[in-house]
């Protein structure tokens, strides 16, 4: 975390460096030369590496005092020491892994509590099955009699969702079929894919521990992330298997983004 803050205010100050190290930045910048455009680029690019970061770590700095600090200290005029600066980034460092950490623990009892909840309601829907592992299931459709297994690549179209109904990733919002090996995915997809047969479909809800457990995987630009501790709801319907002769032809699948 301390690299990162400070990796951060380094990014922030070759923004403002570029930017002519003005404390104030009314004026919209004039692009009129190629070394213009270029440092502009650079600039811009450093922005969107310092937003998201400061974003994704849900950190807030006071943007007027980060200027006036660079500006400053970049004339000579700074105000603190070099040990004085070490001390309170390394406090403000310990401050936001401490916040973080608690973020983190409060998420996942979160996360933890509704997905026991969303268990337990599903587990008492009609036609829902629950194997020795715990994975919750619910066949829409059998299939063939033709199953993959654990050795099998399969395609598949499928959509994934956090128990609220946000949805982290859809191969149908792609418009594209995925393929990947049963071996790749998490525990709750390579069991339940077993299930059913080429052009079966079945819903599955995986709890934590045959999902990402502990870990939380950070969303995109256009999904939602999924929160440490979370159960997962998937829609799946099996296209077929990798190198039988009904298979669509090699270039026309992709990779799924978040069973993995």
């Amino acid at each position: 975390m301390r690299s990162l803050v400070k990796m951060t205010l380094v990014g922030s100050a070759i923004i403002f460096a570029l930017t002519g190290c003005n404390d104030k930045q009314d004026a919209k910048a004039q692009l009129d030369t190629q070394a213009q455009k270029e440092s502009y680029a650079m600039g811009a690019s450093f922005a969107g590496y310092v937003k998201s970061t400061l974003d994704m770590q849900q950190l807030t700095l006071d943007n007027e005092y980060v200027i006036k600090g660079f500006a400053e200290t970049f004339r000579g005029e700074g105000q603190l020491t070099e040990a004085d600066n070490q001390k309170i980034l390394t406090e403000f460092s310990q401050r936001v892994q401490a916040e973080a950490k608690e973020r983190q623990e409060k998420e996942a009892a979160e996360s933890v509590a509704a997905g026991d909840k969303f268990r337990q309601e599903f587990a008492a829907q009609p036609g829902v099955k629950q194997t020795e592992s715990g994975l919750l299931y619910q066949i829409l459709d059998t299939g063939s009699d033709r199953h993959p297994t654990v050795e099998d690549v399969v395609i598949v179209h499928y959509k994934g969702s956090l128990v609220d109904g946000r949805e982290f990733d859809s191969s149908y919002a792609r418009s594209e079929p995925a393929t990947f090996p049963l071996m790749g995915v998490i525990r709750g997809w390579s069991e339940g894919i077993q299930l059913i047969g080429v052009g079966g479909r079945i819903k599955l809800v995986v709890p934590p521990e045959l999902a990402y457990g502990e870990r939380s995987i950070p969303g995109g630009p256009d999904s939602v992330g999924i929160p440490s501790q979370s159960t997962l709801v998937f829609e799946v319907e099996l296209l077929g298997i990798d190198g039988d002769n009904s298979m669509p032809g090699e270039g026309e699948l992709s990779q799924p983004e978040a069973a993995e």
